[in-house]
């Protein structure tokens, strides 16, 4: 709910100053002669082929993937925190080998790759250095996408620069005709503001969301790691819940479950 009103009210204040920036250039400028179409091929074409000359094919498409994701995907830390809760319950009481299956059909990647080695009675330690080397992975793919968009933030007002300068060229070979000069001289300049917008307002700012994005998800793979390598180590379920809980922030930590007393499940009753 108010993950719903957060959300609403971001988009009317983002909204309500898209609006004022609009008014303020179209207020400048008549709209017709912030339209040029040639000084946009020029930067988009540019900048497209940049990111193919540097990119492969795949990472430009998980980029898009990823920039839809920053904006549909909900990281719930809630559901990774009780989801090994209730492991840590169940191989208390069943073992790890009882709850393979269930592990085998999770949609969790990350809980499913953590949980399968508990599984293997792998060692806390080996379990750690396996889950840190996979988050390193996973981060490493996630910036990827970053790293496209901060190409294409650097690039397009360069392609601006090159767009005014061609205009500049333009209005000196004809400079003997006035119409012309006009001409080329508003190209020079809505080139450069071509390439500052594409940067500063497209770029850049999905930079942002990436990075928080790229922050949760790692996040969401620590508190999965601490949870893995306490299951393992036959901790008490308590202390699993805890030391997960406590990784998030503390405005956003959940309350231990009241309905669960781990005296159904003693510590010396069932081993991993």
């Amino acid at each position: 709910m108010y993950k719903s009103k957060d959300k609403t009210l971001k988009i009317g204040v983002i909204t309500f100053l898209l609006i004022i920036i609009c008014h303020s250039i179209f207020g400048t400028i008549s709209f017709k002669s912030f339209i040029n179409f040639k000084a946009l091929e020029l930067i988009v074409a540019g900048v497209l082929l940049s990111t193919i000359i540097s990119y492969s094919f795949e990472t430009i498409i998980f980029t898009i993937h990823i920039i839809k994701s920053s904006f549909n995907a909900e990281i719930d830390h809630e559901s990774a925190i009780f989801t090994l809760y209730e492991f840590a319950i169940k191989v208390k009481k069943d073992g790890a080998l009882k709850i393979q299956s269930e592990i085998l059909d999770h949609e969790n990647d990350f809980i499913k790759s953590a949980m399968g080695l508990v599984c293997d009675y792998e060692k806390p330690d080996n379990i750690r250095d396996v889950l840190e080397k996979d988050i390193e992975s996973r981060r490493n793919k996630l910036f990827k996408a970053y790293n496209v968009l901060k190409m294409i933030s650097q690039v397009a007002p360069s392609f601006g620069l090159i767009g005014t300068l061609l205009g500049m060229v333009g209005l000196l070979s004809h400079i003997d005709n006035p119409k012309l000069i006009m001409a080329n001289m508003s190209s020079a300049l809505v080139s450069t503001l071509y390439g500052a917008l594409i940067a500063n307002f497209i770029a850049v700012p999905l930079m942002g969301r990436i990075k928080e994005l790229i922050d949760k998800k790692t996040l969401e793979y620590r508190i999965i790691t601490e949870g893995a390598i306490l299951i393992a180590k036959n901790d008490s379920i308590r202390n699993v819940f805890d030391k997960m809980n406590v990784m998030l922030p503390d405005d956003l930590r959940f309350e231990y479950p009241k309905n669960f007393s781990e005296r159904d499940y003693s510590e010396n009753e069932i081993t991993i």
